[in-house]
């Protein structure tokens, strides 16, 4: 009978088995495209002409991932983890690795990695300069056509300088490139450092701070929002630099032009204008360290919501959610208004910078006895105007962008130095002291405390109670796991542990594991592997065959051994792809009790030299426990001589094995299980059954043979099948082509609807008219024989106030309802998110939906309103240059038709490109998230099971991913803006030239103020252009995440909260009559019935057991009570009344419920989690939780009541966490109470106390008791 009297064969060696992932698919990924720039000429690199054919191919069809281009070592995760660890342990080697010496080794390194771009930055700058100063001089040249002392043709000579300038200052995409490349890489490196450091902090299971700031929300807004800093840091750094030396290059050729009185001009900007930019600089910072701490406690929360959905359904706290979740939201938001409010001011003072400083000069000059011409006037414009977009756009942004990413690396600086746990050697004796060759596990004086600064772990010498002392906490924060624990543990020997609830069982095994830090004492392990199966069985997200072998050859008769001894031979006969089935974030396509059975079956894969087994029976129903017992635990280790230590409150297994009884962290008894009775004096239960697989009776005993029977069989295990199918199945969803005008339309809504839109329309459109106008009156006023008349003076200071005014309000009012659309898009989807079904949760990850809630919402909240402020900008100020240009020089709209076809064709293969590759981008996002959140949530399981270097495989891909797709970004940005720019290169050099034939042919008279307004906005269209029509692309590709959050706004909805008919039922339910009629439940349509055709009835107070085998329908029974799965045909009636008329509200929190997993929310208190609507007085409090024996559990705590619940749950026990659970059901004192195994993670003793206070509690309440088997329901 295999797994008892046979010998199950051992897993094939790596080399000669097949991968597990080879195992999983027969389909092989097409070829991948070769790296885009590598291998390209100087003319293709010169001309960006290398990302042609990916943008070929998205003419072509819809891109997918397969499409995007392999990566250079370069961008790889690995080379840039490599990059940030060794940058790390460097910083940390200078001064001590203060909390700034990262900062300072990431800027040397950037500083070496783009110094051969700074010439470039140089001769841009020169060209600027010069441009202007060509500008006055071809103005002047027609305005002295009829000078006989002025030669004509010098109009050709300065047309020439402009084109050339154009030409150099076109080279700037060649910069962008490289800065934009360098910060992706920074991005790279910090986000696979942010997943590495994540996989040796200390877990949530044996950490259990509630204090900790290491939160799963905290890293994914490090790796989603923060990391985003170095990408904008690195766009706009060297403008610190350039910035003001081409201030001062200006300064030198303007006191040339103007003399003393230019410096006027810039006395304004760098004594009134660039300080307060400083100073705005230096709040954004403030803010972003204030922002960024809301933002982690918001996406926390959110993650809580998510991770314990059902519990908040059940029990009626969506609307308590939402609030907390909005509350906080209204934080996050008012800092981030203060923000806009800081950015709504720095950009009018950009805006109208120009204007007034300009005037201000002018003004001086005229005043001081200097005579203005149209040269000067257009040549000091545009000197000012190169000065204001370096110096009043640049570099305060260049220094808000450095106060942000300063305070993002410290945060990250901060993660990264966290205390990390230390890896243990199995295998080394590790100390000099005596013990038996045949001891695996040998502990001496060991203690161990939950939240406490670890001391070093070290099997080679003890660390004394003095060198634990240093650093620690204070003793009331401190909670003993254990005490001094001394045991000596066999390579070959099975030993149970037992105990009452919260006595340190999970620690003992957690110590071993290395999970938990001995603060004094020593472990010394002498084995080659160990495996763990938690208590609180951990799932990722993937097929139950990814979740067994976890990245190990696959060996399928050893599979096929180690799944049968488990009893999931069984239920992958009832999954639709076998142990192809994709089991969900979380595991949740499965039950309490398959989660545990598959857990289990990968410690047993693993077939480690030693078993860490902590209470996996008391998942599984009585039959399938027997099954475990004999088949896995002895035919599958003790048979064959390995090691097993089981926790396990399941008495009836322990037989005449080694038994440790647990209480209060110490051992107070090693030996039989008869002894550790008499320890007690009886108080635990005596009557054990001796259990023999050789003693079963005949039922059990062909229950195990079909088991086996299967196995040789092979039955029920797919050998190699394609498992594209049902993985396509939870892939995330996307849409393809143009965002849809829905999308728009939708964010238009949010922002308040079309009078807000054409209200943000025409202060757009006034803004550029008045500047326009104003510009023109000053090259008017160049023309007036009498410039030092008064009215010129107050005719120029007011248009220059107007200027002023209309851009304060075009900033301050757009970015305002900008603001308001993301905050109304948030709010929604917060509500449409927690009112969604549960099938929405059981196929969607928990990072996929955090991702909509971190990255898409800091999208809406920060990147948006900026792009989208930017692009009407730019959009108008192009409108009003190329309608002056084309209004003074009719003559170039000979030009416009072929540079708009190409502009078209341009455009158009960009955004077929750029659509999907952001889109690729968004959705290679999430399960990077997810699996950030999935592996800090099993952390404690990976690292036992020794499946660290599997994840960071399984990661290096998904980041790998996901950098393909930003490059591809970069790479086709950067073909369109080089190919933008010459467009506009080609329309201003034939535009000066032609203005130069017209004029000196005498063809048609122009006036010189309007054409070096003309000129100006030319020479300035050059980069504004291509600017416009990327921002307008990326205003596009931004609404991808509108796009996102609109799709969970849209989500089904449960039904209503409340109904009309609530008010007639005010005290339902008075009896607690439950009535099951001919009720059929599906999870999903696409799935078979999971209840079909159920009838029952249940009278006013009687107490009903559940029962049947692991993923028999009992918690699906559950669900459908509390209308968490709608019935697709019957009904149920509670008191007479169908449920399905009632509002969900009334239905939830008419009854109480014990779910089968316990969970409690973290970040809340204590007396939140009991009690979160205030409902019940402090006496009431501890009146339940004496009742389910936590009362004194919860006042050793140091702010009793008051204190904070860590993420999870995770500073309880399952057992104490289950005990919480069922105080709070106990609080509420409904009319029926459901219980979904209250007891399995709980001793005896507490088991029958717990039994006494339901009965006590909840006397005249109907109780449906959902149970493995008869023998567990008692109430």
């Amino acid at each position: 009978m295999a797994g008892v009297d046979a010998q199950p064969s051992k897993p094939l060696p790596a080399a000669d088995a097949p991968s597990a992932a080879a195992a999983t698919t027969m389909k092989q990924k097409p070829q991948r495209p070769p790296n885009l720039l590598e291998g390209q000429s100087i003319i293709s690199k010169s001309l960006f002409s290398w990302p042609w054919p990916l943008l070929k191919l998205g003419q072509s069809k819809i891109l997918n991932e397969d499409d995007l281009p392999s990566l250079s070592k370069e961008d790889t995760s690995d080379f840039n983890l490599e990059f940030m660890e060794k940058l790390y342990a460097q910083s940390m080697d200078e001064k001590g690795g203060d909390k700034f010496s990262l900062h300072r080794a990431l800027l040397w390194d950037f500083i070496k990695s783009v110094w051969w771009v700074q010439p470039i930055y140089g001769l841009e700058s020169a060209c600027k300069i010069l441009q202007a100063v060509a500008l006055g001089k071809l103005i002047d040249t027609f305005s002295k056509l009829d000078d006989p002392t002025e030669d004509p043709e010098d109009g050709y000579v300065w047309a020439g300088v402009l084109v050339a300038c154009g030409f150099v200052i076109l080279q700037h995409h060649h910069i962008y490139l490289h800065v934009w490349r360098r910060g992706m890489q920074y991005r790279t490196a910090a986000v696979a450092a942010i997943y590495a450091k994540s996989l040796r902090l200390r877990s949530n299971v044996a950490g259990g701070d509630p204090n900790s700031t290491n939160t799963a929300g905290m890293v994914m807004n490090l790796a989603s929002n923060d990391v985003e800093r170095f990408v904008t840091t690195s766009l706009t750094i060297s403008y610190l630099f350039w910035g003001p030396i081409e201030a001062i290059g200006a300064l030198i050729v303007g006191i040339s032009i103007l003399g003393p009185v230019f410096a006027v001009g810039y006395a304004l900007l760098f004594a009134i204008i660039l300080p307060v930019q400083i100073t705005l600089s230096k709040k954004f910072a403030h803010f972003r360290t204030k922002i960024a701490a809301l933002t982690d406690k918001r996406v926390s929360l959110v993650s809580q919501a998510i991770s314990g959905v059902r519990v908040m359904k059940m029990s009626g706290w969506e609307t308590s959610f939402e609030e907390r979740i909005a509350a906080l939201r209204e934080r996050e938001m008012r800092e981030i208004q203060r923000v806009q409010r800081l950015k709504s001011l720095n950009a009018a003072i950009f805006s109208a910078s120009n204007t007034v400083v300009s005037a201000v000069i002018f003004v001086v000059y005229v005043y001081t006895g200097g005579e203005l011409s149209t040269g000067i006037v257009f040549s000091t414009i545009s000197l000012m105007s190169a000065v204001q977009v370096n110096m009043v756009r640049h570099v305060p942004l260049a220094m808000m962008n450095v106060a942000e990413v300063i305070v993002s690396l410290h945060r990250i600086h901060k993660f990264l130095s966290a205390e990390e746990l230390k890896t243990i050697k199995p295998g080394l004796s590790g100390c000099n002291h005596f013990y038996a060759d045949t001891n695996a596990i040998h502990l001496v004086g060991v203690t161990c405390h939950w939240n406490k600064e670890a001391a070093a772990i070290d099997d080679s010498y003890a660390i004394t109670e003095e060198e634990a002392g240093n650093g620690a906490k204070s003793s009331h924060d401190v909670a003993v796991a254990l005490k001094n624990i001394n045991l000596n543990i066999g390579k070959s020997d099975i030993c149970c542990i037992i105990g009452p609830v919260g006595c340190g069982k999970s620690a003992l095994l957690l110590a071993i594991a290395g999970e938990l830090p001995c603060s004094t004492g020593y472990i010394t392990r002498r084995y080659s592997s160990l495996a763990y199966a938690s208590q609180d069985a951990w799932v990722m997200n993937g097929t139950i065959r990814d979740n067994i072998v976890v990245g190990q050859a696959y060996d399928q008769n050893w599979y096929n051994d180690v799944v049968t001894a488990c009893g999931l031979n069984v239920d992958f006969a009832r999954f639709s792809n076998s142990d192809l089935t994709v089991v969900g974030d979380r595991g949740v396509q499965c039950s309490g009790g398959q989660k545990a059975r598959i857990g289990l079956a990968r410690a047993l894969y693993s077939d480690a030299d030693i078993l860490l087994l902590d209470d996996p029976l008391s998942a599984v129903d009585s039959k399938v426990g027997r099954l475990i017992y004999s088949s896995a635990i002895h035919g599958l280790r003790v048979q064959r001589g390995k090691g097993v230590i089981l926790v396990t409150h399941q008495h009836q297994f322990v037989g005449d094995s080694r038994c440790i009884l647990m209480s209060n962290g110490q051992i107070k008894c090693d030996g039989t299980f008869e002894e550790c009775i008499n320890t007690v004096g009886g108080g635990l239960d005596a009557e054990v059954v001796q259990y023999d697989i050789l003693s079963m009776g005949d039922e059990d005993r062909d229950f195990i043979e079909a088991q086996g029977a299967t196995a040789m069989t092979g039955e029920g295990v797919v050998p190699y099948a394609n498992d594209e199918e049902e993985q396509a199945n939870v892939k995330e969803q996307s849409s393809s082509g143009k965002v849809k005008r829905s999308t728009f339309a939708g964010y238009a809504n949010a922002m308040g609807g079309a009078p807000i839109i054409l209200l943000v329309l025409l202060l757009f459109l006034s803004a550029q008219v008045s500047n326009l106008f104003t510009l023109t009156m000053m090259g008017k006023w160049a023309e007036d024989d009498n410039q030092d008349d008064a009215s010129n003076y107050a005719f120029i200071a007011g248009l220059t106030l107007i200027v002023t005014i209309v851009a304060s309000c075009q900033a301050g009012i757009s970015n305002f309802f900008m603001l308001k659309a993301s905050q109304n898009l948030h709010d929604t989807m917060t509500h449409s998110v927690l009112r969604a079904t549960m099938e929405f949760f059981d196929t969607n990850p928990s990072g996929r939906i955090l991702n909509r809630f971190s990255a898409d919402v800091g999208v809406n909240d920060d990147m948006l309103p900026d792009t989208l402020y930017n692009f009407l900008m730019s959009f108008f100020f192009v409108l009003g240059g190329a309608g002056t240009a084309i209004a003074v020089l009719p003559f170039i709209l000979l030009s416009v038709p072929p540079l708009l076809l190409c502009f078209g064709r341009m455009r158009s293969t960009f955004l077929s490109a750029s659509r999907e590759i952001k889109r690729l981008e968004s959705v290679a996002r999430s399960p990077i998230f997810a699996m950030l959140g999935e592996s800090l949530g099993g952390i404690s399981t990976i690292r036992p099971n020794n499946s660290v270097k599997f994840f960071h495989l399984k990661f290096k891909e998904l980041h790998d991913n996901h950098t393909r797709a930003f490059f591809s970004f970069i790479a086709v940005s950067r073909w369109l803006g080089f190919r933008l720019d010459l467009i506009m290169f080609v329309f201003s050099s034939l535009s000066c030239i032609l203005a130069v034939v017209v004029n000196t042919k005498g063809w048609y008279e122009v006036d010189p103020a309007v054409l070096g307004l003309a000129l100006t906005m030319l020479i300035q269209l050059g980069i504004t252009f291509q600017w416009c029509v990327r921002q307008s692309a990326e205003v596009v590709n931004s609404m991808v995440s509108s796009e996102r959050i609109l799709a969970f706004i849209g989500l089904a909805s449960e039904a209503p909260l409340h109904m009309p008919c609530d008010t007639d039922n005010e005290n339902w339910p008075e009896n607690g009559k439950i009535e099951f009629k001919d009720i059929t439940v599906q999870y999903r349509d696409d799935l078979p019935p999971s209840l079909n055709g159920i009838s029952f009835c249940v009278e006013g107070g009687e107490r009903v057991g559940i029962v049947g085998r692991t993923g028999s329908g009992k918690s699906t029974l559950m669900q459908a009570l509390f209308r968490l799965l709608e019935a697709k045909e019957g009904l149920i009636r509670i008191d007479g009344v169908e449920i399905a008329t009632l509002g969900l509200l009334k239905v939830r929190k008419g009854m109480s419920v014990i779910p089968q997993t316990p969970f409690l929310f973290g970040g809340c208190t204590v007396r939140e989690n009991l009690d979160p609507f205030e409902a019940f007085d402090e006496r009431a409090i501890f009146d339940a939780l004496k009742h389910v024996q936590m009362l004194e559990v919860i006042l050793e705590l140091p702010l009793g009541l008051d204190s904070v619940v860590a993420e999870g749950g995770s500073n309880f026990s399952v057992g104490q966490r289950q005990l919480l659970c069922l105080a709070r059901a106990i609080l509420r004192t409904s009319k029926i109470l459901v219980l979904d195994e209250p007891t399995a993670n709980v001793d005896i003793n507490t088991d029958k106390l717990l039994q006494e206070a339901v009965v006590e509690r909840f006397q005249g309440s109907t109780i449906l008791a959902v149970a493995h088997s008869m023998c567990c329901v008692h109430f």
